[in-house]
């Protein structure tokens, strides 16, 4: 059971322009690390949700 279920998923980028250790990702040619890092955090919590609801 999840305690909370946001009700607008913010996109990776927003955690990620944060902090400088992700910088690389945003020039030019990079786009694809955002893409991939967007994929799996999707992944990864469409798999929570349908091993909360059963």
């Amino acid at each position: 059971m999840l305690s909370y279920e946001p009700k607008k998923k913010l996109p990776v980028t927003e955690f990620m322009k944060l902090q400088g250790r992700f910088k690389h990702c945003f020039q030019p040619g990079n786009e694809w690390t955002l893409k991939a890092a967007q994929d799996y955090v999707d992944e990864k919590w469409e798999a929570l949700l349908a091993k909360c609801r059963g």
